[in-house]
């Protein structure tokens, strides 16, 4: 199967994946979680146009290398950059097929389980994705007009997206391919989410709330992705949606060492404002709420600066709190780190 319409490989593309193949049945006694993405290397299309506003006028931005595990080479991805909308995006992308794979392991940046245990000890010491769940949440049952509590939590992660929705009264369905994800997800909620890729997800009936956090950014046709999720919402239903900011001071401070939103190859879309309100007007949603939200964890400082004991505990209290006039003047300036925006099926 193609990813939101990416062609199958070319039969010289099968011969050489056919070989990679052959020769990782060689190395079986590798473990898989280091050699999963060397299977399929191979970049997909060139693309002529952007992903968000779908104008002509693109333009090459910057370069970026990522070394995904120890076992796999440098890979090079190119970065365009829309001129209407601003909107970056990775041209000639990884292929479907090597995604996947990297998404089956990687989840959160993750290539080993992890422990509800040591998720929650994170979320105590730095509120998170707790924090974003319940807002969002929150945000996306105000602009529920539909009357139907369905709630669709894709690329679900650890579970706090669904616990929200749940706490406030919504019938629940999660989806997530990541498999170390999916475990701290049943140890929070009790329950499996479905372990499939957005395309392959087929629903028996509407929803009146559909939840994308960070996932947008990773989905090689976001115009036909949020053509689907537009299908699956009833009338008047919200679709509500997360992604980092290409605008962010922290892109244009560090340029393609920021990994936030260039996180490279996982993220293959880099939205703005601009590019992902176009994207879903043109796919028939009527945006009624973006806002812009800047977290910064508050142990950046000392870890940067490798301190320890008390000094450590004064800088990280310095940015706890520095932070918050920092962070709204960030936003307001429409320089945050991520953008949070609710749109409501026509």
């Amino acid at each position: 199967m193609s990813i939101f319409g990416i062609p199958s490989l070319s039969n010289n593309q099968q011969r050489m994946l056919k070989a990679r193949v052959l020769q990782q049945i060689c190395l079986s006694k590798v473990n898989t979680m280091t050699t999963a993405t060397t299977i399929t290397e191979i970049y997909g299309e060139t693309l002529h146009e952007c992903v968000a506003c779908g104008d002509g006028k693109i333009r090459y931005w910057r370069q970026k290398n990522f070394h995904y595990t120890e076992s796999a080479k440098q890979s090079e991805f190119h970065i365009y950059r829309c001129d209407n909308c601003g909107t970056g995006f990775l041209n000639q992308p990884p292929h479907a097929q090597w995604l996947q794979d990297i998404y089956e392991y990687s989840g959160q940046a993750l290539t080993q389980a992890i422990s509800l245990e040591k998720v929650l000890a994170r979320e105590a010491v730095f509120p998170n994705c707790t924090v974003d769940a319940e807002r969002m949440s929150r945000a996306a049952n105000l602009f529920n007009w539909s009357g139907n509590r369905r709630g669709l939590d894709v690329g679900s992660g650890f579970g706090f997206y669904t616990q929200a929705l749940r706490k406030i009264g919504y019938r629940t369905v999660s989806i997530n391919p990541g498999k170390f994800e999916n475990q701290v997800f049943k140890d929070l909620n009790g329950d499996d989410p479905l372990p499939v890729m957005f395309e392959n997800y087929q629903a028996s009936e509407p929803f009146g709330v559909v939840i994308m956090s960070q996932v947008l950014e990773h989905l090689l046709e976001p115009d036909r992705a949020i053509g689907k999720v537009s299908d699956l919402l009833a009338a008047n239903g919200v679709f509500a949606c997360a992604v980092p900011n290409y605008d962010s001071f922290l892109v244009k401070l560090l340029g393609t060492r920021e990994n936030a939103c260039l996180w490279i190859p996982e993220h293959v879309n880099y939205f703005t404002r601009k590019g992902l309100e176009a994207l879903l007007e043109r796919n028939g949603f009527r945006v009624v709420r973006a806002e812009q939200i800047t977290r910064i964890p508050f142990d950046a400082l000392s870890r940067r600066l490798g301190l320890k004991g008390r000094p450590a505990a004064i800088a990280d209290a310095l940015v706890k709190y520095l932070q918050i006039p920092f962070a709204g003047l960030m936003n307001f300036l429409g320089l945050g780190i991520y953008i949070n925006l609710y749109a409501v099926k026509k």
